[in-house]
């Protein structure tokens, strides 16, 4: 071997382990290769939490299960671009969307609801369901006559009324701002973050204070969440201020979280 073949040799050696260096580095850092762009990305992130353990398919391909303790999932290393995320559990509901990884970011959904639709659990279910909408009006106890009449504690008034169909909130006790018009109800979240309300066929929310998680939302925004093909007789917030129950040909639970298509589970 002559010292050039040599010289050129170990010249090699450098430049392909300086390359690898490079390559390594870059993908140590969050970087991968994209082949049909040729070249380097900052990967992205999936993160999904559900009140169930369930199963994680990402793009119709199996990946693993939820963690047993938080009933969640990273799914890590993707490069920017549109992927299918699917997650179900036998005997309940699935969830999927088409979620958009950007470069360097976490696309987080974070309030996933998987409910039971056969058995022990979808009967309860169901009554839980029926109670919230249509609670069952308590008994007047009869006073005995020698006890004093009590006064009836006070209501609290919710800034928000309806008035020939218009949805109004007060402001200052004296002025109304007009939300909304043909409107039949209309329910505040839990937490008092969000208000829902609806028409015939559609319903809306709009948020009463900034949203400090995905998809983030500034306080008085309103969103068109879907329309139902039959009239809505009822609904209400479920559980949470990010799913709503709907009575409108037979219960319905929709999420308001409308990044990557809409998820209405029909009970």
């Amino acid at each position: 071997m002559t010292k050039t073949t040599k010289r050129w040799l170990f010249y090699s050696a450098v430049v392909i382990f300086a390359l690898s260096s490079y390559v390594l580095v870059l993908y140590a850092q969050g970087y991968k290769y994209s082949f049909s762009e040729a070249k380097f990305f900052r990967t992205g992130s999936i993160f999904v939490k559900m009140n169930k353990d369930a199963e994680v398919y990402l793009n119709n391909k199996f990946l693993n299960s939820t963690s047993f303790f938080g009933s969640s999932y990273t799914i890590s290393g993707l490069l920017p671009g549109q992927y299918t995320v699917r997650l179900q559990r036998d005997n309940f509901s699935s969830w999927q969307k088409k979620i958009s990884v950007e470069e360097g970011l976490v696309s987080d959904y974070s309030r996933i609801l998987l409910l039971p639709t056969s058995g022990d659990e979808a009967v309860v279910l169901k009554k839980e369901i029926t109670d919230l909408l249509y609670p069952t009006p308590k008994p007047t106890p009869t006073p005995s006559p020698s006890a004093k009449p009590t006064p009836p504690k006070p209501t609290p008034t919710e800034p928000y009324f309806i008035k020939t169909g218009v949805l109004f909130k007060t402001l200052d006790n004296v002025e109304t701002e007009r939300l909304a018009y043909s409107v039949i109800g209309f329910a505040i979240s839990p937490d008092g973050k969000k208000l829902s309300w609806w028409n015939e066929n559609e319903l809306w929310v709009m948020w009463l204070s900034n949203a400090d998680y995905q998809p983030y939302r500034k306080e008085g925004e309103k969103e068109l969440i879907t329309k139902f093909s039959s009239k809505i007789k009822k609904a209400d917030w479920f559980r949470d201020g990010d799913h709503i129950v709907v009575d409108s040909a037979g219960y319905k639970i929709t999420e308001i979280d409308k990044r990557g298509g809409l998820n209405i589970i029909e009970i």
